[in-house]
């Protein structure tokens, strides 16, 4: 079965699953539909309208994060399962067919996983011992069912999406999830706590209390949005920065992006964390930045052997590298470590230090090969590029030497050689699927 076939049985499932549970729900426990009860309803349907519309885009592809979790949580306390369905199904139909309007199939997974896992959340309220009468609500008792009913609710959510991303990529869900949702799912957790207090606003004061409750969620998504843009503008700027560099040779045009963008996915292979896994992609961004010397354009196209001063100098460019980057205050240590040492071999014979084996750090030994691929992978002043075949028999040879053998059975299985040059790195990745919390 393809990837694209597995996906589409899981998403049908899914929505089959959503569908008969959300039926199921409101036909055994059915609403009260008393008017303090209806006029509930109505105001958690326009704040949960009102969150989604607030979305903040997590990516170019359209992947979003929403809190909309926050009146469908309230729901869960203040009008019971059939409620809190109904107000599930009629704000994701609404948000995501017709006013986001996104891909059919992006569409229907992101309403299939929140209708589920609203349906999940308010069975595990009642189940617990919740209150779910709109008149009264103890913190003794609604409390710890409603911890539990969040819990729930991002347990079908994250490994929902979680899994269909494992399947279309190929990817253990376990590292799927630490990749995508467990970058965001403490934020969405803690937040999940303005939900009671929704609700506990909504028993003392009514639907003008209760609407005053967007006040906080646009300062939440203000706070999330800026800080989201941020990093994607210093990213952003960092790779023009590179790119601005890397253009007055055309040999080395997008050289750093590329070894950014492959040491990411060999990181991934090796199964290392999310936060892990950006510091090395930042690393091998910046990895030749000492090689910003009008000096080392020159020897970079030079077609002879280098002189013994030209080779001192090369030798001297992780140094250079990390005194630039030093001066950045917020930077990672061990994006400093990464960029000095990503020229050491795993025999001990590179430089700057010499050190061996595992002394060398991670995101150094990706790098190293990813830089060495990429400079076997396209042409330089001194040499064509080598066929896929003889580069891998050289990481193959210098396996246990220059390179870490662990690294290269990594690289040879993530199958980033056969794809190295097969786009560009600028490019987001387009294959359409849902990513972590994109309910909105």
């Amino acid at each position: 079965m393809t990837q694209n076939r597995k996906v589409t049985v899981f998403v049908n499932s899914l929505g089959a699953s959503s569908l008969v549970v959300a039926v199921a729900i409101v036909f055994f426990f059915p609403p009260p539909l008393r008017s303090e009860w209806v006029v509930a309803f109505s105001t958690l349907l326009a704040l949960a309208v009102v969150s989604a519309l607030l979305a903040v885009n997590l990516s170019d592809e359209g992947s979003t994060t929403a809190m909309d979790f926050v009146p469908q949580l309230a729901a869960v306390v203040l009008l019971g399962p059939a409620g809190t369905v109904v107000l599930t199904v009629i704000e994701q139909l609404f948000t995501e067919f017709f006013v986001l309007k996104k891909p059919a199939v992006r569409a229907f997974f992101n309403f299939a996983q929140v209708v589920l896992a609203s349906a999940v959340a308010s069975l595990l309220y009642v189940a617990f011992g919740g209150e779910t009468e709109v008149a009264q609500l103890t913190f003794r008792v609604s409390f710890p069912p409603f911890i539990i009913a969040v819990l729930g609710y991002f347990a079908v959510n994250s490994i929902s999406v979680a899994y269909v991303i494992a399947i279309s990529e190929s990817r253990a869900i376990g590292d799927a999830w630490r990749d995508t949702v467990g970058t965001i799912i403490l934020f969405d957790v803690v937040m999940s706590s303005l939900a009671y207090i929704v609700a506990f606003l909504y028993l003392q004061w009514g639907s003008i209390a209760l609407l005053s409750a967007v006040i906080p969620i646009i300062g939440l998504r203000y706070s999330y949005g800026v800080n989201i843009a941020l990093s994607q503008l210093s990213q952003d700027l960092l790779k023009v920065l590179i790119k601005t560099l890397e253009a007055r040779d055309r040999y080395t045009s997008g050289h750093s992006l590329r070894v950014s963008e492959r040491s990411g996915q060999i990181a991934a292979q090796l199964g290392t964390r999310p936060k892990k896994k950006r510091l090395i992609e930042t690393a091998a961004l910046l990895h030749d930045i000492g090689k910003i010397d009008l000096a080392y354009g020159e020897i970079l196209r030079q077609t002879g052997p280098l002189t013994p001063e030209q080779r001192e100098l090369i030798r001297a460019h992780p140094d250079k590298g990390v005194e630039i980057v030093r001066s950045v205050r917020s930077i990672d240590p061990e994006i400093l470590m990464c960029i000095r040492h990503h020229h050491e071999w795993f025999d001990g014979s590179g430089y700057p230090t010499g050190i061996s084996g595992e002394e060398i750090p991670l995101g150094a030994r990706i790098i190293m090969i990813s830089d060495s691929v990429d400079a076997m992978m396209t042409d330089r002043p001194y040499r064509k590029a080598l066929k896929l075949e003889e580069v891998r028999q050289e990481l193959l040879r210098n396996s246990g030497t220059q390179f870490d053998p662990i690294v290269v059975e990594a690289t040879l299985a993530s199958g980033v050689l056969e794809n190295w040059l097969s786009r560009d790195p600028d490019l987001p990745n387009t294959l359409g699927i849902p990513q972590p919390s994109t309910i909105g």
